[in-house]
């Protein structure tokens, strides 16, 4: 198997953690080139959105804590990565998630599928 370099595995940070960031999380443009054509989502409350439903989405504030937490990125097979980490809020005692992305490069990062599973921590 390939693995990632150390710049794919920090670019890979930066574009998880954008996901995080007001502007660029609410950023019609920047989500619908970040977003894979077939993108999917389970989201903490075990809801499925479409790429279609993560692009309408409004504009709220975002609680969370970053650089994320326990985050690593390894290839599942060429071209192909794995993202997981923990998302901590920053100001509620609870909401702490485990989080995992698939992403592709088709000649630049693209994510596919992301699913949240709430913990304890």
């Amino acid at each position: 198997m390939q693995e990632l370099t150390r710049d794919e595995a920090l670019t890979l940070q930066a574009m998880e953690e954008a996901m995080w960031r007001p502007e660029t999380r609410f950023d019609p443009r920047y989500m619908d080139a970040v977003l894979a054509e077939n993108f999917s989502e389970i989201g903490r409350s075990g809801r499925a959105f479409t790429r279609e439903d993560t692009l309408d989405l409004q504009p709220v504030e975002i609680d969370i804590q970053l650089p994320l937490m326990d985050f690593t990125a390894v290839a599942i097979c060429e071209d192909v990565a794995l993202v997981r980490y923990t998302s901590v809020p920053s100001r509620a005692s609870r909401g702490a998630t485990h989080r995992s992305s698939v992403w592709v490069n088709d000649g630049r990062w693209r994510l596919r599928f992301h699913q949240a599973t709430p913990t304890d921590l």
